[in-house]
């Protein structure tokens, strides 16, 4: 699982556009991270209770609002969501990890043309940070169900 480290001397964000980005960056890192080192099945499996979501709708989730929140309320992106069929995406991870991609660079973009006025004004939501957790337990969870691998000498 990601483990957070502070930046290192002269990596710290100068300015609130920097900010953005590296938590941006990290968070993205930290997703990346957690589901590079799983197979397939773990991405489509759906743990079993009620209302759970696989790894592969609740990724469709966290993409989606973060090009809501960012490229559509920061920016002049589209406003519509389907929140429900975000959850019942069905895509395969290399997909996925190519459109968070897509969504950092489009962001750095955006911050880059803001100055502080109107940094100041964007609203601080949390859902790339408290999905990450979502993500790791059900990664756990998935890891869990899966039979014990003995070595053989």
């Amino acid at each position: 699982m990601p483990t957070p480290t502070p930046p290192n001397p002269g990596e710290e964000p100068a300015d609130e556009r920097e900010l953005y980005r590296f938590h941006f960056r990290r968070l993205i890192g930290w997703y990346i991270e957690a589901l590079d080192a799983l197979p397939p099945a773990a991405y489509i499996w759906r743990p079993p209770a009620r209302d759970a979501n696989a790894l592969a709708g609740l990724m469709s989730h966290v993409a989606s609002s973060a090009e809501w929140w960012v490229l559509s309320c920061v920016g002049d992106g589209p406003l519509e969501r389907d929140r429900e069929a975000e959850f019942a995406a069905v895509t395969d991870w290399p997909n996925m990890r190519e459109r968070l991609r897509r969504w950092l660079a489009a962001s750095e973009a955006l911050l880059a043309g803001m100055d502080a006025a109107a940094l100041a004004s964007v609203s601080r939501h949390p859902d790339l940070s408290l999905h990450l957790g979502h993500v790791e337990i059900t990664a756990d969870w998935w890891k869990a169900t899966q039979p014990a691998v003995t070595e053989i000498c």
